[in-house]
Order: structure tokens, then C-alpha cells, then sequence
């Protein structure tokens, strides 16, 4: 969605953004902030399926070992956090980049997905009875990452236009949440500009320097430049040294 697209929302639309950003306001804490955005969306929306993770990159948040889950996803929430999540098609770079435009997506949009994200939608969510899913992304305090799932099992897909407004919605939620108290930033980002720690964070979620650079739509020399300098920052030596950082200290956090 761009911005110019949310003038063109139905009222209807605004008026269940405006009452989720009521129901949320409520919130002194991010575990507070968790449990009010599903009841809202629930309430507001009829999104009785639905999961909140988090992790201090994009790809971390699927790794989420405490995630926040509503309906149907309760019961086999242990499958998916059991390995189901490195598969998730919402983990994917193309996903990434459309999270970076649209703020809220729904997983037919993305096209091309690679064999496991497939084997995700077929043996994982069309076997539990889960015909569509939508993600909201989050900026959380700290520069953490959050995903908002939503789920169907009566075959009703999130119509476009809704979908815009929840982009918005994840806009406004994202303001909202970056004042709640959390985890303090990651050391790792300390020593990194903005755009380093953007890099820093694809690159400990496993992406390519071709991939990195299709994803943020850069050059391959301008990707190559900015890891040599995020491994020189962290004073780590490679690509995996840099990875287990992260790694580390996002589990410490959980």
C-alpha cells in the first residue's frame, strides 16, 4: 500500500483502525500491548486466528519461542516453532520487500515462492484447514521486528482493501509500540549506522549479498561495501561469526 492509498479507504475501514489504536492505547508494556492487539483484532476485525512473534531481526521473529497465539493456531503452535518457521513464506526476502512497501500482506501476493515455502503452505497450513494468511510487520523499541499473523479457515481471504488499511493500522501500531518498554537494543547495532544495521540484520537471517541487494533494490558492490563494514564494526570475521552474534543475543533476550 502506499500512503497516497489510505485517502481512498472506505469509513469503515478507518473506523476499525481507529478502535484497534483505542483498544492498544491501553498498553504499559509490550507482553500488554500483545494481548490487547489480538483481542482487538478479534473484536474489530473477526480475526479469531492469529500469532504475535517477535525476534531481533526480521527472520528472528519467526524463531519467536514464546509467541502469542488466539485460535486454531494454539494447538499446533509447538509444530511450527518444532522446525515449520524456516519454511514459513513470510520469512522469505520477497516477503521482506513487500513487508517494506506495504506494512501488511496476504500470502497470495507473493509469487514464486521457493519449494519449502511451498511445502509450508501445502503440509503445514492447508493440512491444519488454514486456506489464507495475511502478516502485519511491526517496528518494535530496540529495533526489533514483530509479526502479526492472521488466518482463515472458512475460506474468507483478507480483501484488498482491507489489507490497505491494515497497512496503516501496522503503521500506526508501530508508533504506538516503539514507546512501550522492552529489550534494549542489541549491542551488535551499537557501533552500525541505520542502513549497516538493516544490512547486518539480512545478512544474520541468511540472505545473500545478490539477494540483500534485490531486496533493498541497491547495487551488489554498494551490499558487498556495507557487510565488509558490519563485520568490521562487530569485529567479527565472517559471515557465520556474525550470524552466531545475533543469534546469541536474541536468545538471550527470549
Amino acid at each position: 500500500m502506499q500512503r497516497s492509498e489510505s485517502s481512498t479507504l472506505p469509513s469503515r475501514e478507518y473506523d476499525a483502525i481507529f478502535a484497534v489504536l483505542d483498544d492498544c492505547a491501553q498498553a504499559a508494556s509490550l507482553p500488554e500491548f500483545k494481548n490487547l492487539l489480538m483481542d482487538a483484532l478479534h473484536r474489530r476485525y473477526r480475526f479469531p486466528n492469529t500469532t504475535f512473534l517477535t525476534g531481533a531481526t526480521f527472520r528472528g521473529a519467526f524463531r519467536d519461542p514464546h509467541p502469542v497465539t488466539t485460535g486454531r493456531i494454539t494447538p499446533i503452535i509447538d509444530e511450527y516453532t518444532a522446525g515449520w518457521y524456516a519454511d514459513d513464506m513470510f520469512a522469505t526476502p520477497q516477503s521482506y520487500a513487500a513487508l517494506a512497501r506495504n506494512r501488511a500482506i496476504c500470502h497470495t501476493s507473493l509469487r514464486e515462492l521457493p519449494t519449502e515455502a511451498v511445502t509450508y503452505l501445502d503440509r503445514f497450513l492447508y493440512r491444519h484447514r488454514l486456506k489464507s494468511a495475511s502478516v502485519l510487520h511491526l517496528a518494535l523499541a530496540g529495533r526489533s521486528h514483530a509479526m502479526v499473523g492472521i488466518f482463515d479457515d472458512e475460506d474468507k481471504s483478507v480483501p484488498p482493501e482491507r489489507l490497505a488499511g491494515l497497512g496503516l493500522l501496522a503503521r500506526q501500531l508501530s508508533t504506538f509500540a516503539q514507546t512501550l518498554p522492552g529489550h534494549d537494543a542489541p549491542s551488535w547495532r551499537s557501533a552500525l549506522t541505520p542502513r549497516q544495521a538493516q544490512i547486518g540484520e539480512l545478512v544474520a537471517d541468511g540472505q545473500t549479498n545478490e539477494e540483500i541487494a534485490a531486496t533493498l533494490c541497491i547495487g551488489l558492490d554498494t551490499v558487498k561495501k556495507h557487510v565488509s563494514a558490519v563485520l568490521a564494526a562487530t569485529k567479527t570475521r565472517n559471515r557465520v561469526e556474525f550470524a552466531k552474534l545475533v543469534l546469541t543475543e536474541e536468545l538471550a533476550r527470549a
